[in-house]
């Protein structure tokens, strides 16, 4: 999983007060360029996609896919946007609203833009 890699509004990458994590995956779709029925054309993993955990309008953590997509962040409990950069495609961006609970983790999948057609 990867590490918080920016400065956090709370005070770094260990959370004021209670907290909890969230987990999850970006994936790209469509992944092919004409999806028919029966022929199976799941969305791919974005390795190295950019993630960021808005709250409030700001910024608290940012941090990078692992090579299968996926991440990790410790936040303080609290509602907040996850959201998804492709930085190695066409750039695009998605994103997903998830709850922190102290102590429990989320989990999320933000699913960008392939710029397939």
């Amino acid at each position: 999983m990867s590490a918080v890699v920016c400065g956090c509004a709370s005070g770094g990458s260990s959370p004021a007060g209670p907290a909890g994590t969230v987990s999850g995956v970006v994936l790209s779709a469509p992944s092919c360029p004409v999806e028919r029925a029966g022929s199976p054309c799941p969305p791919r993993t974005v390795p190295g996609a950019e993630v960021t955990a808005v709250r409030n309008s700001k910024t608290v953590a940012r941090v990078r896919a692992d090579d299968r997509g996926r991440f990790s962040v410790r936040l303080a409990a609290g509602a907040y946007t996850i959201v998804a950069r492709d930085v190695g495609g066409i750039g695009s961006t998605a994103s997903a609203a998830v709850t922190v609970t102290a102590g429990e983790t989320a989990d999320v999948t933000v699913t960008v833009d392939s710029g397939i057609r």
